[in-house]
C-alpha cells in the first residue's frame, strides 16, 4: 500500500470519526438514544418483575397482549411516515410566527392545509375501526387459542377491552407528534418521549407490584395519553391550533400523491407486523402460553436493542427529507451512510452481548434462564434483526425521496412469512421457527439491496 493510499484511508477514517462524534453530540440523538437505553433497562426491570409476580402462563398472556396490540400498525398502514415526509417538504417553504400565523409560499400552505384535512379524516376513521376490530379480534384469538389455560377469563378480558380503547385514543392523537417530527422538532419530541417512557414504565411497575397484573397496560397508556395532551397544550398550542384552522378547498393531494405511496407503505406495514408482532401469537397458538412467554421476553429484549440502534437513523429522517427536497444529494448520501454504518455496528454488538449474557445466566441461575429462549433459537432470532435493520435504512432513504419501490418485495415477504413460519413452528418447534424466519429475512434483504442500489443511482446519484 503506497503513501497516497494510506493518507486517503486515514483521511476517510478521520472524516467518519468526525461524523460519528457529530451524531453523538446531536441532542435529538442523545434524547432518542437515552430513551432507547431507558426502554432497554426498564425492559430488563419489567422482565424481572414479570418473573417474580407473573406465572409462566400469565407471562405468555402479557407478551400476547403486546404482540396483538401491534396490529394497530395494520390500521395506520404506514401513513405516519409518509405524512411526515410530505410535511417536511412543505415546511421548508413556510414560516410561522405565534403572533401572526403562517407566511411563505402560498402553494406550500395550501398543500399543508390539504395534508391536514386528509390526516384528520383518516385518523378519525382509523380510531373507530381499530377499537372495534382489535377488541373483538383479540378476544376471539385469546379465547380460542388457550381453552385450557389456568389464567381465568376475568383476568384478561376487561384489561384487554380497556387497553384497546386507550390505544385507539392514542392513535387519534398521534398525528400531532407526526406533524412536529415533520417540521424537525425532533429534539423536543425525543425529550418528551423520554419523560413519557419514564412515567409510563414506573406506573406499570407499581401496578404489577400491587397485584394489578394485566391492568399495567391500561395504567401506563393512561399516563402516556395525559402527558401527550399536556405536551401539546403547554408547548405547541398556538402552532397546532393554527394548523387545525387551515382550510383546503380541495383535497387532491391524497389521491394524486399520498395514495400511490400509501398503499405500497400499507404492504410494508403488514410486513412490519409480521416481522415483529406475528411471531408471538403464532407461538401462543401452536406451542402454548409458556412457550410464548419465553419467546416474548427474549424477542422484546432483541427488539429493544434494535430500537436503540435505529434511533440513529430515525432522528435523521427529517434531515434526509429536507436534503432530498433541496436536491442536496451529497448530504443525503453521506448522512445515510454514516447513520446506517454506526447504527448497524451498535446493533451487532448489543445483540451478541445479550446472547453471551444468557449463556452465562444459564449456568448461574437455570430457573431464571428457563423464562427465556434456549441458546440456539435465541441466536437465530437475534441474527435476523441485523438484515432487517439494514433494510429499514434503505426504505427510510427512499421515503425521503417520496418513493416506495419495495412494496412488491414486502408483499413477497408477507406471503413467505404467512406460509413458511406456521409450518416451521408446527413441525419443527422454536428452532425451526427461528431458522425459517432468519432465512426469509436474509433473502428479502438481499433482493431489497439490489433494487435499492439501482433506484438510488437513478434518483440521487
Amino acid at each position: 500500500m503506497n503513501s497516497t493510499t494510506e493518507k486517503k484511508l486515514f483521511y476517510n477514517y478521520c472524516e467518519l470519526l468526525k461524523e460519528f462524534i457529530k451524531i453523538i453530540k446531536d441532542r435529538a440523538v442523545i434524547y432518542g438514544i437515552s430513551n432507547k437505553i431507558w426502554l432497554f433497562l426498564s425492559s430488563a426491570a419489567t422482565a424481572t418483575l414479570i418473573i417474580i409476580f407473573f406465572t409462566p402462563e400469565l407471562q405468555g398472556y402479557y407478551y400476547a397482549f403486546n404482540s396483538l396490540l401491534g396490529i394497530q400498525t395494520l390500521f395506520v398502514m404506514g401513513i405516519g411516515q409518509i405524512i411526515q415526509q410530505f410535511i417536511s417538504h412543505e415546511w421548508a417553504k413556510i414560516n410561522f410566527d405565534p403572533g401572526s400565523g403562517f407566511s411563505g409560499d402560498k402553494i406550500a400552505l395550501e398543500r399543508l392545509a390539504s395534508i391536514k384535512q386528509f390526516t384528520v379524516k383518516w385518523f378519525s376513521w382509523i380510531t373507530l375501526l381499530m377499537f372495534f376490530g382489535l377488541s373483538a379480534g383479540g378476544f376471539f384469538f385469546l379465547i380460542k387459542s388457550s381453552p385450557d389455560s389456568d389464567v381465568y377469563l376475568s383476568e384478561w378480558l376487561f384489561p384487554w377491552l380497556v387497553i384497546c380503547l386507550l390505544k385507539s385514543m392514542q392513535i387519534l392523537l398521534s398525528p400531532g407528534l407526526t406533524f412536529l417530527e415533520g417540521i424537525n422538532e425532533v429534539e423536543n419530541i425525543n425529550r418528551f418521549r423520554l419523560k413519557q417512557s419514564l412515567s409510563e414504565r414506573i406506573t406499570s411497575w407499581f401496578v404489577m407490584i400491587l397485584g394489578g397484573k394485566l391492568w399495567l397496560f391500561s395504567a401506563g397508556t393512561t399516563v402516556n395519553l395525559l402527558g401527550q395532551i399536556n405536551f401539546f397544550r403547554r408547548k405547541y398550542y398556538a402552532l397546532l391550533k393554527e394548523v387545525l384552522s387551515l382550510k383546503s378547498a380541495e383535497n387532491k393531494i391524497w389521491k394524486k400523491e399520498i395514495l400511490p405511496l400509501q398503499w405500497r407503505s400499507a404492504i410494508s406495514s403488514v410486513t412490519g407486523f409480521l416481522n415483529f408482532s406475528f411471531i408471538i401469537p403464532l407461538i401462543f397458538w401452536y406451542l402454548g402460553p409458556v412457550a410464548a412467554g419465553s419467546a416474548g421476553i427474549s424477542w422484546a429484549v432483541i427488539t429493544m436493542f434494535w430500537g436503540l440502534s435505529v434511533t440513529i437513523i430515525t432522528t435523521k429522517m427529517p434531515t434526509f427529507a429536507i436534503a432530498a427536497a433541496s436536491k442536496n444529494y451529497n448530504k443525503l448520501n453521506r448522512t445515510f451512510f454514516i447513520s446506517t454504518l454506526n447504527s448497524t455496528l451498535l446493533l451487532l454488538i448489543t445483540v451478541l452481548s445479550f446472547n453471551l449474557g444468557l449463556i452465562l445466566l444459564k449456568n448461574i441461575s437455570p430457573s431464571v434462564s428457563e423464562r427465556f429462549l434456549d441458546p440456539l433459537p435465541l441466536f437465530l432470532f437475534s441474527l435476523s434483526v441485523i438484515p432487517h435493520h439494514i433494510r429499514f435504512a434503505m426504505v427510510s432513504y427512499m421515503r425521503a425521496l417520496k418513493r416506495e419501490p419495495f412494496w412488491k418485495i414486502s408483499l413477497a415477504e408477507s406471503v413467505l412469512i404467512l406460509i413458511v413460519l406456521p409450518l416451521c413452528c408446527k413441525n419443527f418447534g422454536m428452532t425451526g421457527l427461528g431458522a425459517g424466519f432468519l432465512f426469509i429475512i436474509i433473502i428479502i434483504t438481499a433482493i431489497t439491496y439490489f433494487v435499492f442500489k439501482k433506484m438510488k443511482c437513478e434518483s440521487a446519484p
